[in-house]
């Protein structure tokens, strides 16, 4: 097999970890102590995938001081253990091994803070499988989809034009647009099917097997 691309950037939630049940919780728990409403599953979920300060202020309706406070007490739980509350997708881990096998450098690219998202890679077996991880700044003010996939490029010492991003929302494809990189959606995320086509996309793959076709040759 050979590599379409000479490298592959992977967004972490709803790309290569199932993780809303534990990013929900912690929503959920953030808002009942601070005795704020709790929005229906479906605004939830729209949390998987923006920076927590944007989607609590959007979804939520939340004042920036409101926000605030609700991504400290957010954290507090998510690493007391509800960054542990995901699972890898099915076929991802084989698939980066595959894709590393075949010469491709990988990498994760992900508006969560840098040191969460390290955990969570490390805990379920994709750090020792990635050559870079791309992480934001704790406060997740630091930079946009467009930075991170910047970064990633950089740190793995490949042209944008040469890498794509996975990624199941439309900042994935949004970002990656703007910095120069291929993408195909993960329609097997949390993201609709609209947010994964349009400029730049190359389709969208509705399992992780399926994105093999648009990642190797044979």
């Amino acid at each position: 097999m050979r590599p379409r691309f000479s490298a592959v950037l992977f967004d972490l939630d709803g790309t290569l970890t199932e993780s809303h049940p534990g990013i929900l919780h912690c929503v959920r728990l953030s808002l009942e102590e601070m005795g704020l409403p709790i929005p229906p599953e479906d605004t939830l979920r729209r949390f998987i995938g923006p920076p927590l300060w944007y989607s609590y202020t959007t979804f939520c309706h939340l004042t920036p001081e409101q926000a605030e406070e609700a991504v400290e007490r957010y954290r507090t739980h998510y690493r007391a253990g509800g960054y542990l509350e995901c699972s890898v997708y099915p076929g991802i881990l084989p698939l980066l091994e595959d894709l590393r096998a075949a010469g491709a450098r990988l990498a994760v690219a992900t508006a969560k803070p840098a040191q969460m998202a390290h955990a969570v890679c490390e805990s379920f077996g994709i750090l020792s499988r990635v050559d870079f991880l791309s992480g934001n700044r704790e406060d997740e003010k630091g930079m946009g989809k467009r930075g991170l996939i910047e970064a990633a490029c950089t740190g793995l010492g490949v042209p944008p034009r040469q890498a794509v991003m996975i990624g199941d929302t439309r900042y994935d494809r949004d970002g990656a647009r703007e910095a120069g990189t291929a993408f195909v959606g993960a329609a097997y995320g949390y993201g609709s099917p609209g947010e994964l086509t349009g400029e730049g996309s190359l389709g969208a793959a509705q399992s992780p097997e399926g994105l093999r076709a648009y990642l190797l040759l044979p």
